[in-house]
C-alpha cells in the first residue's frame, strides 16, 4: 500500500479534528476568578544555576588506536598458536612423558603435562593482557590509563617469566 493516497484522508481528519478542538474550546466556560489560587506577593529569586562540571580531557588519536589494535591483532595470532600447545600430541607424550622427563631434568627437560600446563598458563595471561588493551581504548581517566598500563607491563614480565624455573622460585 502507498502510503502516500492517505494523506489527503488524514488531512482531512486533522483539519476536522483540529476544528472540533477549537470549536470545543470556545464554547468552555470561562472559570470564575476566585477558583484561581492565590499568588504570592513575593517571588523568590531562581537559584543559582549549579556549578560546571570540567571532566579531564583525553586525547584520542587515530594513531593510538591503531597501535592498539595492531598489539590485539598480533596478541590475537599469539593466543591461536599457544592454543594449539595446551593439548599434547601423542609424539610429544611419548617424547616428553613423565619419566623421561624426570631423568632429563638436569639438563632442562620437562615433562609433555608441565609444558601444556605452562602453555594453558599463558593462554590465560595472554587472554587477559587482550582484555586489557581493549579497556585501554576508552579509559575514563588518565589515572586509570597510567594503571592500565602499568597492568599490561606486569602481565608481559610474567608471561615472559613463565619458562624460567630460577625466577618463578
Amino acid at each position: 500500500m502507498n502510503p502516500s493516497c492517505f494523506r489527503p484522508l488524514l488531512f482531512g481528519f486533522s483539519l476536522g479534528l483540529s476544528a472540533t478542538l477549537l470549536g470545543a474550546t470556545e464554547s468552555t466556560p470561562a472559570t470564575p476568578a476566585s477558583n484561581k489560587p492565590a499568588v504570592p506577593a513575593q517571588a523568590t529569586p531562581p537559584a543559582p544555576p549549579p556549578p560546571v562540571l570540567v571532566l579531564p580531557t583525553i586525547e584520542v588519536r587515530q594513531s593510538r588506536l591503531h597501535e592498539i589494535d595492531v598489539e590485539i591483532r598480533k596478541l590475537d595470532k599469539l593466543i591461536a598458536r599457544e592454543e594449539k600447545k595446551v593439548k599434547s600430541s601423542e609424539l610429544d607424550k611419548t617424547l616428553n612423558n613423565s619419566q623421561v622427563a624426570n631423568a632429563a631434568a638436569l639438563f632442562g627437560g620437562n615433562s609433555a603435562e608441565h609444558l601444556s600446563a605452562v602453555a594453558a598458563s599463558r593462554v590465560a595471561l595472554l587472554q587477559t593482557e587482550r582484555d586489557v588493551l581493549e579497556s585501554m581504548k576508552r579509559p575514563a581517566t588518565r589515572e586509570s590509563l597510567a594503571m592500565m598500563e602499568t597492568e599490561l607491563a606486569q602481565l608481559r614480565t610474567t608471561r615472559r617469566n613463565l619458562d624460567d624455573a630460577a625466577r618463578q622460585r
